[in-house]
């Protein structure tokens, strides 16, 4: 009889899971970047895609900019853009970039709790043909004294 209960139950909410999302339905990060696809275009970032900094102590911020251009002949568009934990966020243009305009994309990381060596990316998912740029900020944190 037991064996009979936890199956129902398992039944039960397996099908609870699944009847919540309409059959056919993306969600909508999905629906955008497959959008995204259609026309994609070439961007660079002239400055560069690495930004150092030097030896900081565990707790301080540090912010950089990096200057995105957009080369090719169709707008640019970033759907979004995030860092590799929470420590590093990015803040990037909402609207799309026509060909030859450039924009910065602003990076704050926050050292609290590192320690040693950082290498912390950003993920830019926009309409190009890799559809993911990665820029890095690296540098050095050392404890609090």
């Amino acid at each position: 009889m037991k064996n009979y209960t936890v199956a129902f139950l398992l039944l039960f909410l397996a099908i609870s899971v699944f009847s919540c999302r309409k059959r056919g339905e993306r969600p909508p990060d999905a629906v955008f970047d497959a959008d995204l696809l259609k026309d994609t275009t070439t961007i660079e970032f002239p400055d560069s895609t690495v930004a150092y900094f030097d030896t900081i102590t565990d707790g301080d911020k540090v912010e950089r900019d990096f200057t995105i251009k957009n080369t090719g002949v169709k707008n640019l568009v970033i759907a979004r853009a995030f860092g590799s934990c929470g420590c590093t966020v990015p803040e990037y243009p909402k609207e799309p970039l026509k060909p030859g305009e450039t924009a910065k994309i602003h990076v704050t990381f926050n050292s609290a709790g590192k320690h040693g060596e950082q290498t912390k990316t950003v993920t830019i998912v926009c309409n190009t043909e890799t559809r993911n740029e990665m820029l890095y900020l690296k540098g050095f944190v050392k404890d609090k004294e």
